[in-house]
């Protein structure tokens, strides 16, 4: 089966839900803060975390720098700029900030997990699995690492592993429509045919999911070429899942002919 699997759940971004004229409002109020206290770190932090949700990242860049300038030990600060270095795809300098941040703060699981995400998008899988371990070791509730962790044992060819994670994944959250559809995969990967009562899930969870219809013809093709695999490839056309329109042109169109 051909199926390429992606890094999801890259943790939650440091912004909250509000209007872009909220932070327009906000970074005035720094400004005033910072003209009568130049040395207040927290407030260039503050302009910064504003300034990133505008998307002016050079301005974000600046301020992160400015507060750790005045204050070296600021925690918050090197974690924002980890966020903004991620978010240009800065994954070796988001490194260098989320390991500053274990060493002020060894008890951070977002740390290792952030750390964690920006390993593996520079292909350092081995220490990616070591700090979503660390992650979960200090957060064994986590859904996010252990799906991730789980994601980076596929990339690793190691699908047994990967299996026992997206289970961890699953059975922390049971409406996890990518953990099913990973787990289905590692299994068809391992010759597994319980893959099909994950695909069968997934389905049952989204019935609007074109890559499950598509991962269920697929594994009909695998084992059981009696099922109707065409009505699955359709649908999955109909959905939109564009992998599937060359395999029923192969599959389903001959067939007819």
């Amino acid at each position: 089966m051909k199926k390429h699997l992606f890094l999801l759940l890259f943790i939650a971004h440091i912004g909250f839900s509000q209007e872009s004229s909220d932070f327009q409002k906000d970074i005035l109020s720094y400004n005033e803060l910072i003209i009568k206290n130049p040395n207040d770190y927290t407030s260039y932090h503050f302009r910064g975390h504003a300034k990133f949700n505008l998307e002016d990242y050079d301005g974000a860049l600046e301020d992160y720098d400015k507060a750790l300038e005045i204050n070296n030990k600021y925690y918050e600060a090197y974690f924002s700029r980890g966020k903004l270095f991620q978010k240009l795809n800065k994954h070796k300098s988001a490194i260098l900030d989320f390991t500053e941040c274990i060493n002020l703060k060894s008890s951070s699981a977002s740390s290792f997990f952030n750390r964690a995400y920006s390993y593996s998008m520079i292909g350092d899988f081995i220490n990616s699995i070591k700090d979503y371990s660390k992650c979960i070791s200090l957060d064994e509730k986590n859904y996010d690492a252990f799906y991730n962790r789980g994601v980076v044992y596929k990339l690793l060819s190691n699908y047994q592993e990967a299996i026992n994670d997206f289970n961890k994944a699953i059975f922390i959250n049971p409406n996890s429509i990518d953990a099913y559809q990973n787990r289905g995969i590692m299994k068809s990967y391992l010759k597994d045919q319980s893959a099909l009562n994950d695909f069968n899930e997934v389905i049952k969870l989204d019935q609007k999911n074109g890559e499950a219809f598509y991962n269920r013809a697929i594994y009909f093709l695998n084992f059981n070429p009696k099922n109707d695999y065409c009505s699955d490839l359709k649908k999955a056309i109909d959905l939109g899942f564009e992998l599937a329109i060359e395999v029923y042109n192969e599959k389903c169109l001959k067939k007819r002919q």
